[in-house]
């Protein structure tokens, strides 16, 4: 029986302190799961034995983060939060997240059902039970008519989180392909920061790149990402965006970056009881933008 050729895949967290590459068949599906971590995540598995994998920087750097009977090991880079891998204790063997691939289009795996539906972890023992927001209601009387409260939170349950929304079916929805979204899975939508709540911030580990506007936040302890938050504009970068508008969208752009200000960024997938399967997520292509993202 004939055998598929080999193909290599180069991989690499977002801030590239972790480079790796994989030689395998060529790459038609990969497989998802349901449960708590993997749905936080939204990791995108392939199973590889770990002699097909080479480390090209950053061995022994990313963090582990394990959770329930403890049967392998969750890796992330902790200064991007990039999720990685996942490796197994007892054989060594690797589960490798494609969304790290360079120059893979993760959007363009077969839509079919990987050939099977994905992996039900969620029905596996112990059952994960999920940190609760301790905080109050934050909707007014009135707001309750009209706003879902959700609640959720990263998957240790160091930080969590209460948002007042619109049923979030009803809501827009980013999933974007930029260089980190991708990585990360995220799905995000934009309350304003004074419809959310947030604990446990000081768990929390920033990362800026590129033109440095926004800081990408997750947990430092299991590697969630949780949101985004809009950095306040220096005077010269103010100047740099307004050099590219006319007079007569002056107006309009000013008055769109400060309601840009008032907002936060929340990956819905830490939200408890979103079902995701049944979300629409606009898919803009941003992986075109400038600047361009360069792995060195």
């Amino acid at each position: 029986m004939a055998t598929s050729p080999l193909k290599t895949y180069y991989g690499n967290c977002h801030c590239a302190a972790f480079k790796f590459s994989v030689k395998t068949p060529e790459i038609k599906n990969a497989k998802s799961c349901n449960c708590s971590i993997c749905s936080k995540k939204g990791y995108l598995w392939i199973y590889l034995e770990k002699e097909v994998v080479e480390i090209e920087r950053g061995e022994g750097s990313l963090t582990d983060y394990q959770f329930g009977n403890k049967v392998g090991s969750h890796k992330f880079c902790p200064v991007c939060g990039t999720p990685v891998m996942a490796t197994m204790h007892s054989d060594g063997a690797m589960a490798i997240n494609v969304r790290t691939f360079r120059d893979f289009d993760v959007w363009a795996l077969d839509p079919r059902p990987n050939p099977a539906p994905p992996f039900d972890g969620a029905a596996l023992s112990p059952p994960y039970v999920p940190a609760k927001f301790s905080g109050p209601d934050i909707r007014t009387e009135a707001e309750k008519k009209e706003l879902e409260l959700y609640t959720g939170g990263c998957h240790c349950g160091a930080v969590t989180v209460a948002v007042k929304s619109k049923p979030i079916p009803e809501t827009y929805i980013c999933e974007d392909d930029c260089s980190i979204c991708i990585r990360n899975a995220n799905m995000l939508i934009y309350p304003l920061t004074s419809s959310v709540a947030m604990h446990g911030t000081e768990h929390l580990q920033g990362y800026r790149f590129g033109v440095r506007e926004s800081e990408h936040k997750f947990c430092r302890i299991c590697g969630v990402p949780i949101g985004i938050v809009r950095l306040e504009l220096s005077e010269e970068q103010k100047k740099e965006k307004m050099k590219d508008w006319s007079p007569e969208q002056l107006p309009a752009k000013l008055a769109e970056l400060e309601d840009d200000m008032q907002r936060i960024t929340i990956n819905i997938r830490i939200l408890d009881g979103v079902d995701l399967r049944n979300v629409k997520t606009d898919r803009p292509i941003e992986s075109s933008r400038p600047p361009p993202y360069v792995v060195n």
